[in-house]
């Protein structure tokens, strides 16, 4: 990474004499300190009131509740989870840790916290490369405001963003490691586990590991092989194995159901359910031409569009104003290509594509920008800073309405989404208690809910629709790897088998029909009360009157 000489900082604060709109338009040093902190703050008040009330959305209800339920059975053959385990792992230990009951709610923190660590690292990185406040700030507003990540990516408690602030994370720390005489070892263990633990969340992130790890055999170029190895390559690579534990933990002790569920289920069953069901939930993207008219809409939208051509128009200035003997070492900027390469490759893997699966290379975009900007000599940045930083200021200012619109709800926690949810988890119990209160699991394909109530679900319905949908689609070779496999045509003979105290329909559409054709042939009756209503339809109970026969 680049850093200013003495002469640098030098011309630097000649050239701010000269040009008062000079250092992004460096306000008095009197308020300096301060405005970084309060620009970033209320952009990320408006991101919490925004995570806090956005709707609840399908994935939620496969996600958080094998959280809940992670350790009483297998994550794979049990509850049929299709995705790596740290998102799991890390909602339990978050519950146990907090004590809270509020599912929705630690979930939607948690995704928050993910957030602020994100900002925080490429907000410090900016700052350290380019030593400019601002630029630290504008990099951390950039990340904070692209309409992307401020839809369903950003806001659900899901693995969709939680690898991002790992990624991110890892990288800088990977960067920064080779920022001095001599590359810190400390470091670089943490960029291994950050890069592990990010790629734990998400197989997609996998993209992280091959440059890295490349970068971290070959550089720094002046080292000796022995030296760059004990002090590069095996930090790094503990570190990496350090973060890849809970994983190559499952991959070990069950390899078969591990493959079958995170790798053969999305490249089956999955592809096939989607087909069968290409409208359902707003038509699904299932080809290449798709694929790459979503990636266009994601990566030439926003201010993504804009970061791109700030990148080209700084990498040509650097050429122009740059001689070969005064750069700074270009692999930086080759590893960070790399890795948005390799991201954008991963991106079209998916099927069906979905937005959320194009947004991870865009973080590495504007690490790049910072890397590029700060490799310019200081007089150059003084000539060009202003109109720089008007460039990239232009999609901060067109997405910041979307973090203001939701400021007011701050002070009205009683209309904000986790709350709402975990209320109508609160009136679901009440409901069962006062309508025969029957013991028994509560069969939904909406497990928040009832989990928000204290309820028990069925373990085989843990992860909502997930294997429900598909379990007529899972091939037989694989049926093995399920031991609680669960289909609208099997239903049935779990309910008589373990009758349930109620049944919670009507957000799942169609899938919902086999539980309301038991609910009507087996003696319950809908009450009338309104547990939830929202883009999904509108959930109702379906209890039991006291004094019926608990499996008639």
């Amino acid at each position: 990474m680049a850093t200013n000489t003495a002469t640098e900082a030098a011309n630097r604060r000649a050239g701010n004499a000269a040009n008062p709109v000079a250092d992004f338009g460096r306000p008095s040093r009197s308020v300096a300190a301060t405005l970084p902190v309060v620009a970033i703050g209320i952009a990320l008040a408006g991101l919490f009131a925004r995570v806090m009330t956005y709707p609840i959305r399908h994935d939620e209800q496969i996600y958080l509740p094998v959280g809940v339920l992670f350790g009483q059975g297998d994550l794979y053959r049990d509850h049929g989870f299709n995705n790596l385990p740290n998102f799991p792992i890390l909602v339990r230990l978050t519950l146990a840790a907090s004590g809270s009951e509020h599912l929705l709610l630690t979930g939607r923190l948690i995704v928050l916290a993910g957030w602020v660590t994100a900002v925080s690292a490429i907000a410090v990185f900016a700052a350290r490369a380019t030593r400019d406040r601002w630029a630290g700030v504008l990099a951390a507003l950039l990340l904070l405001t692209n309409p992307v990540l401020l839809g369903q990516t950003g806001m659900l408690a899901t693995n969709n963003f939680l690898p991002m602030p790992f990624a991110i994370l890892g990288t800088v720390l990977f960067l920064t490691a080779f920022d001095r005489s001599s590359p810190r070892s400390g470091l670089l263990l943490a960029a291994g586990f950050c890069v592990a633990v990010a790629a734990g969340f998400k197989a997609n992130y996998v993209f992280l590991v091959v440059p890295l790890a490349v970068a971290a055999i070959m550089v720094p170029r002046h080292t000796k092989t022995i030296e760059r190895l004990a002090r590069v390559t095996l930090p790094f690579a503990a570190g990496g194995i350090l973060g890849a534990l809970p994983t190559l933990a499952y991959l070990m002790s069950d390899p078969d159901a591990f493959l079958a569920h995170v790798i053969r289920y999305h490249r089956g069953p999955h592809i096939a359910y989607w087909l069968h069901n290409p409208d359902l939930d707003g038509t699904k993207v299932m080809t290449l031409a798709g694929k790459l008219a979503m990636a266009a809409q994601v990566w030439g939208g926003g201010g993504t569009i804009l970061v791109t051509t700030v990148i080209v128009a700084l990498a040509g200035v650097g050429r122009r104003h740059r001689a070969a003997a005064q750069a700074p070492p270009a692999w930086p900027i080759i590893l960070v290509l790399a890795l948005i390469l390799g991201a954008m490759a991963l991106s079209f893997a998916p099927t069906p594509a979905f937005p959320q699966y194009y947004t991870a290379p865009i973080p590495f975009g504007i690490i790049l920008l910072v890397l590029l900007y700060a490799r310019l000599p200081s007089d150059t940045r003084a000539k060009i800073r202003f109109w720089t930083a008007a460039a990239l200021t232009v999609p901060v200012l067109l997405s910041l309405p979307r973090l203001a619109l939701a400021l007011p709800s701050l002070v009205q926690s009683k209309t904000w989404t986790v709350y709402r949810v975990h209320a109508a988890g609160g009136v679901l119990a009440d409901l069962v208690r006062s309508n025969g209160g029957r013991t028994g699991p509560i069969a939904t394909l909406a497990p928040i809910y009832p989990m928000e109530g204290g309820l028990a679900v069925y373990p085989a319905l843990a992860a909502g629709p997930l294997v429900y949908r598909v379990g007529e689609l899972i091939p037989q070779g694989d049926r093995k790897y399920y031991d609680r496999r669960i289909s609208p045509e099997t239903i049935e003979r779990l309910l008589v088998k373990t009758p349930p105290a109620a049944l919670l329909v009507g957000l799942e559409g169609k899938l919902d029909a086999p539980l309301i054709s038991y609910a009507n042939t087996h003696g319950y009756h809908r009450v009338d009360s309104v547990i939830w209503r929202d883009r999904y339809g509108t959930a109702r109970l379906y209890v039991k009157p006291k004094g019926s026969p608990r499996g008639s």
